[in-house]
This record gives C-alpha cells, sequence and structure tokens, in this order.
C-alpha cells in the first residue's frame, strides 16, 4: 500500500505545471531518492563492510564497475551475482535464456529464427527441463539462489521494463550453458556438414589464445598464466566479469557469459585455469537411408524404423505483432535431421546432447586448490571441448585436449557423413579423461594453446596422434602458435608485463609468407605489367616498407588485409593451386583489385589502419590495433567492412588477462569494452580504453585493495520497504530520462503457448 501511494504521489506530481514540477517532483522526489555516498555507507558498516549479514549478499564494485560478491554461504554469493549481473546485462542476458527456449524471435524477429528453430531442434531447454533432477542438490541451490537474484531485480524494476521481460526459472540457466556449450560442440562438425552444403548455427568463431610459464623461465619463480578468449561481440557469447567471495572458501575471479553464475575463465587464490576452441570431434553426421515407398521410415539393418515428427510453433514478432510459424523436426534414433536429399536424410549426433550439469563442473573448478581437485572436476566430462590449460601456486604447469569424445569404430572418417544403417557406426561410451591427450610440467616448462594440435603445445610434449585414435580429432598448427613457441623459447625471466605485451603482440606473422609471394609476382611480371599510374608499383613499395604489425598508425595493413581477402576468394578457385605460375598470376590479379578498390574508396593507398579499423560502442567511435579478419597475430580481430571502407570490429579479444601465481597471486585484465550494457553507465565503454591503449587493469583481488577504489555499496536482498523505495526510484529515474511516468508493464497480452 505504502508503495501504491508513493506511486499515485508520483503521478500526480508529474501533471503539474513546469514549474511546479520542478519544485515538487524533482526537488522533493529528488531528496526522497537521493542516493547515500559510499563513504557514508562504509563508515556506517564498519568492519562488517566485508561480512554481510545471514542470507544476504554485499556487491562491492571497483572503479570499473566489477562486482565484488560477498556473502555467508555459496548460496548468497549466487543471490549477489545474480542481481549484478541484472544490473549490468538484464536485457541481454534474459535474450540468452530466450535463445536457449527457442523464444528470441518473439523479440528480436526473424533474424533470429534460425536461433530458435536449432534451440528447440535439439530440445536444449527440453532436455534441461527433464533431467534437471540429476544435478546435485547442491548445484541446484546454487542455481536458484542466482535466479533469486535476477528475479528480485526484475521484481523491483518490472515498472520500467520490456513488456516481454519475464520471471527466469531454474532451468533457464541449465539451458544456456547447454546452448552454448552446443555451438561450440556443432562447430567441431563443421568438415561433414560442408560435406552437403550446411552450415554450423553461427558462423566460425575466432580463435583464442593461451598459454603459462612455469617457474623456471619467470622472473618470479613461479608460474605465469596468460589468456586471450576471443569471441564474436554479440549474444550469446558476450562476457562479464566478477569475483565471488563466501566465508565457506569460494574466492575466485575472471569472466563468464551472461547468465551463467560461476566463472568460466580465471583464476582463485591457489590455481588458474583457461580455455581455447580445439578440433575434438564431438559431433556427426550419419547418412540414413529412407524407405523409397514411405519416407517417413529409414533402413537400418534389416529393419525399417519410423522417422520421428515434432511439429513446434515458433512466435516471430514483427510490426502487426508476433506470427506463428510452423516447423517439422524430424528425427531418427541418430538425432535431429538436418537435410534430406531425395531418398537420403542427414541426421546428427552430439555427445553432449544429453549433458546438463556443466554449471556444477564449472562450479567444482571454481572452488578447487590443487592439480589432482582439478584434473577431477574435468574428468566429469561436462564441457564437451576445449583445450585446457592450468598453472598454481606449487609450480605445477597442465594441459589437456578435452571434451567429450564417443569412443567409434576406426573403420570410417568421421570427418564426413557416416552410414546411419549399420551398427558399426554406433557409439560405444566415451573417452575416459585420463586417455584423452594431456601434459603436466614439461621440461620445457612452458605450455600454449592457440588453437593447435595438441603435440605442439611444448616443444617436448612427447604426444604423438599416432598414439590416439584417428577418431579424436587433432588439430593442424598455425601462425600464432608458432610465433608464441618461439618467444616462450627463447625468453628467460619473463615478466608478468612482458605477457601483457604479448597479448596484445600485432605481428601478423602469414605476412612474412605472402608478401614474399608478392614480391616473387611483381618482380617476374613488371617490366610487362600494365601499370600506368605506378599504382602496383607503389603498393609493392608500401608493402616493402612495412614493418608487419597492425598498430593503428600502420600505413601497410589495410592494403596487406584488402589484398588477402582477394586473394583468398581467388585461389579458392583455382583447380591448379601447386602451379607457382598460376599462383602468382592470382597474387598479381588480387594486388589489382585491392589498388582499385582502395583508390576508389579512400583515394590513396597509404591509409593508417587506426583511420579505418575501429571498436564502435554506443555513440563513441575507438581507434583500434589488431590483425584484421584473415590475418593471424596473437592480438586480432573479427571485424565487418561497410560501404564506405570503415572496418567495424565485431569481436576478437572479448577477455583478456594475465595471472602471477606467486603468493599472493594477482592478475591483470580487461573486457573488451565495458563490464555493464547500459549506455548511461561509465562503465559501459570504460574498458575500450585499456583495449585502445593495448593495455589493462590491476585485477582487484583483496578487500584491502577493494576498499581503496570502492565506488558503490549494495546488500541484497532488500526488506518490503527498501523494495518499494527502489521501485520508486526506477520509475523516477525513468521519468528524468523520458519526461514521461514509466507506463504500467503489466503485460494484458497472454503468455505465449508455444510449447517448446
Amino acid at each position: 500500500m505504502r508503495w501504491f501511494i508513493l506511486i499515485i504521489c508520483f503521478i500526480a506530481f508529474s501533471t503539474q505545471s513546469e514549474a511546479e514540477e520542478d519544485i515538487i517532483d524533482r526537488d522533493s522526489l529528488a531528496v526522497l531518492l537521493a542516493e547515500v555516498p559510499v563513504e557514508t555507507l562504509v563508515a556506517k558498516l564498519g568492519d562488517s563492510l566485508f561480512s554481510p549479514p545471514e542470507d544476504k549478499a554485499r556487491i562491492l564494485r571497483d572503479a570499473y564497475g566489477v562486482p565484488h560478491i560477498y556473502g555467508r554461504t555459496d548460496v548468497d554469493v549466487a543471490f549477489g551475482f545474480g542481481y549484478a549481473q541484472a544490473e549490468d546485462h538484464l536485457l541481454q542476458m534474459l535474450k540468452n535464456f530466450r535463445q536457449a527456449r527457442g523464444r528470441l524471435a518473439e523479440v528480436e524477429g526473424a533474424s533470429a529464427l534460425k536461433l530458435d528453430e536449432m534451440a528447440l531442434r535439439w530440445r536444449i531447454h527440453s532436455v534441461a527441463g527433464e533431467r534437471y533432477g540429476v544435478i546435485s542438490e547442491e548445484t541446484r541451490q546454487y542455481i536458484a539462489a542466482f535466479v533469486g537474484g535476477i528475479n528480485h531485480y526484475i521484481e523491483i524494476h518490472r515498472q520500467v521494463l520490456p513488456q516481454w521481460v519475464r520471471d527466469v526459472q531454474a532451468v533457464d540457466v541449465v539451458a544456456l550453458a547447454r546452448w552454448i556449450l552446443f555451438l561450440f560442440a556443432e562447430q567441431t562438425g563443421e568438415p561433414e556438414l560442408a560435406r552437403v552444403g550446411l552450415t554450423t548455427t553461427v558462423p566460425k568463431l575466432p580463435g583464442s589464445n593461451q598459454w603459462v610459464v612455469g617457474s623456471s623461465r619467470s622472473d618470479s619463480g613461479s608460474p605465469v598464466l596468460a589468456m586471450d578468449v576471443q569471441l564474436p561481440y554479440t549474444t550469446p557469447f558476450q562476457l562479464c566479469e566478477a569475483r565471488l567471495i563466501s566465508d565457506a572458501g569460494l574466492n575466485v575471479v575472471g569472466a563468464t557469459f551472461f547468465g551463467l553464475p560461476v566463472i568460466f575463465f580465471g583464476h582463485n587464490d591457489h590455481i588458474a585455469w583457461s580455455m581455447t576452441t580445439n578440433e575434438i570431434d564431438v559431433f556427426d553426421l550419419y547418412e540414413e537411408r529412407l524407405d523409397p515407398v514411405n519416407p517417413r521410415r529409414y533402413l537400418y539393418g534389416n529393419e525399417k524404423r519410423r522417422v520421428v515428427s515434432r511439429q513446434v510453433k515458433i512466435g516471430v514478432h514483427s510490426e502487426q505483432g508476433i506470427r506463428e510459424v510452423e516447423r517439422e523436426l524430424r528425427y531418427t534414433d541418430h538425432g535431429p535431421v538436418y537435410k534430406t536429399i531425395g531418398n537420403w536424410a542427414y541426421a546428427a549426433r552430439t555427445s553432449m546432447a544429453d549433458r546438463v550439469d556443466a554449471v556444477g563442473q564449472l562450479l567444482a573448478m571454481n572452488r578447487v586448490v590443487t592439480l589432482s581437485e582439478f584434473q577431477q572436476a574435468l574428468s566429469r566430462l561436462e564441457l564437451p571441448v576445449f583445450n585446457v590449460i592450468y598453472g598454481d601456486v606449487t609450480g605445477e604447469i597442465f594441459y589437456v585436449f578435452n571434451g567429450r569424445c564417443p569412443l567409434r569404430s576406426e573403420n570410417f572418417d568421421w570427418r564426413t557423413p557416416v552410414p546411419g544403417w549399420t551398427s558399426e557406426t554406433e557409439w560405444r561410451n566415451m573417452i575416459a579423461f585420463s586417455q584423452l591427450p594431456q601434459v603436466h610440467n614439461p621440461i620445457s616448462d612452458f605450455l600454449q594453446n592457440c588453437n593447435v594440435s595438441p603435440d605442439l603445445v611444448a616443444v617436448d610434449s612427447g604426444l604423438k596422434i599416432d598414439d590416439f585414435p584417428p577418431f579424436l580429432g587433432w588439430g593442424m598448427p598455425n601462425y600464432r602458435a608458432q610465433w608464441i613457441v618461439n618467444r616462450l623459447l627463447a625468453s628467460r625471466d619473463i615478466a608478468v608485463g612482458d605477457m601483457r605485451v604479448l597479448l596484445r603482440d600485432n605481428y601478423i606473422v602469414d605476412a612474412e609468407e605472402y608478401k614474399g609471394l608478392i614480391y616473387r609476382a611483381y618482380n617476374r611480371a613488371w617490366p610487362v605489367l600494365h601499370d600506368p599510374n605506378w599504382e602496383i608499383g607503389k603498393a609493392v613499395q608500401i608493402l616493402r616498407a612495412w614493418d608487419n604489425r597492425a598498430s593503428v598508425e600502420s600505413v601497410g595493413t589495410l592494403l596487406f588485409s584488402i589484398w588477402k581477402t582477394r586473394f583468398d576468394s581467388l585461389f579458392a578457385q583455382v583447380p591448379q593451386k601447386r602451379d607457382i605460375f598460376v599462383r602468382e598470376k592470382v597474387v598479381l590479379e588480387a594486388l589489382q583489385q585491392a589498388v582499385a578498390y582502395m583508390t576508389a574508396t579512400y583515394g590513396r593507398l597509404d591509409v593508417p589502419w587506426g583511420q579505418v579499423h575501429h571498436l564502435k560502442r554506443g555513440d563513441r567511435t575507438f581507434s583500434m590495433s589488431g590483425a584484421p579478419s584473415g590475418t593471424e597475430a596473437l592480438h586480432q580481430t573479427l571485424t565487418r567492412i561497410e560501404a564506405d571502407g570503415t572496418m567495424v570490429i565485431e569481436g576478437g579479444s572479448a577477455f583478456g588477462m594475465v595471472v602471477s601465481l606467486a603468493q599472493p597471486v594477482q592478475s591483470w585484465s580487461a573486457l573488451a569494452y565495458g563490464n555493464s550494457e547500459d549506455p548511461e553507465s561509465p562503465h559501459y565503454d570504460d574498458q575500450a580504453n585499456l583495449q585502445q591503449r593495448n593495455t589493462f587493469k590491476k585485477t582487484v583481488f583483496t578487500t584491502g585493495d577493494l576498499q581503496s577504489v570502492l565506488t558503490d555499496l549494495t546488500t541484497v536482498p532488500y526488506d518490503p520497504k527498501e523494495v518499494e523505495r527502489q521501485s520508486l526510484k526506477a520509475l523516477w529515474r525513468k521519468q528524468l530520462q523520458t519526461d514521461v511516468v514509466a507506463p504500467d508493464s503489466t503485460n494484458t497480452e497472454p503468455e505465449s503457448s508455444i510449447d517448446n
């Protein structure tokens, strides 16, 4: 009732004259709703600042808005983490949950239809609900508390939220973890999907970097681990940063995906770990023989089995409202049918299809303090893919080619569609964690994996592809791994600062090889080359003078990037790839095209990279270094070229961190742009400045350091009276932003009955 009266008064105030509004609304309510200075709260709390009351969580934010969530129990911390993520990323997080449920198109429209259809095809949310009970009670309580924090925020702010916002359920969190891991797992099936003209649900993800040096190679005598998680800057791959601290022993910091209650990449006060995508094969495509008489059946041995059909309705937002699109989803015993061609159907299978406890495994990884405990957590195989690198304060370093890989017959090429009509292609359990490629404390005393094969993690890895099943998957070398291996081999007394510089190293290694091709082709052809304005010659001179670095001031990076894009496209169409003269002809043709494009688009060939290579965040634009798409450097970006020639960064370094595993543990980190999705927040783009300067912030990892940079303090859940005040505050802020009283967002439109 108190809340209702305040709202009525608020609405009445807003209908008076502007002068009266200024006197009554903007003064009286501003006083009523004034923020208490954080210094006052700190002084009032005194020694209890970092010890919240029982069943409460305290969210303390540092200078970059990173939430440090304190609680007596892990469950209390989970509640606070849910509330903090809602403060920073609510709408994007809810869209992640909708993706996993197959209901994003209700909000985003037809652009999300493919995602919804795939989530429904794989029953991402349905399986999460059906198997929720196999998750431990401890993990379920933790997830429920996290969801409680999100819903507490929604309850307070419901009047100013879009009408499509709904309360979150615990199963949504489990489904989201399944969805994210499915998208990674499906990427390993790209070769067989391509054989039948299909692509993965999301485009090929950019590579990431990680390495760790042991005690003998660091200047501190303790391991140093570096990670650079490279992802698209879009849902569901966006990352946030947080630190979780409980009296029960939890003390972990790092990054995770919007909507997950655990740290995915990071460190605690004993260990650090990171992950990059690998090529472990966890996705298969089965070629099914359909019955020519009845295509609703398929052949298996001497049997005819039924193709199961399931009709779904997907809501799609449009200007006229939500329209429903019907889809028929079909399944064989192997899995969902991706495509039918004549009398053939192609059904997919992945080893993560029935997994629901990734949150439980990650929570265990957040808590462990020794290598054996970490390995035990990984051995649950809830993460279907990823190279994992580890270091700890005792000097241990470790790598595993991690994944939930099925045991299969060695008589088939599992990177192509395999026969679905024979029992020979059926899976036979999973490869045990102990049988996966792994390296522990190599003599060279460093480990790296920049998306390469396991044998290349160290020069003395001891791993050989022939020692493992051919269906496991392996991977290939790349320039990034070559560059970092050479740097680490040549270095001793490596400092944290050296690691930070390496993470932002923008030397384009493949430019060495390709520039040689350009020089050779040009040197052979220049006497007869049609180049009346000497533009081709000038382009070659620019490339010769270029230092191969994608720095903002570089005048060779753009030219090389434009040439490389055209060369790759042309060369892919050439049948005689081994013919050096054919290759040189393609090199020159691509160079001519690049010169023509740059002259027409920019009016010059010597365009500084930072003039066109930008990260855009809201209304702000940041000139960035970093290697563009299609080239290889440790610091690289995923870019989109616009009509005016601007290279807009859409992905790349999403989270970077360097961890010194001396005691006490210290770290330095940076997100892509900031820890808030609110354009009005100072933390919307404050870390973009770090990336622009190729630097990192010191991670706050002690209570003493936090107290000196504390900018905000919240204790949740609020009591009922404070909920009323916070709700009114949300309305008041909305009016100040729009000069309109926020409408009652109670949705009169019925909840969609679409069944996923």
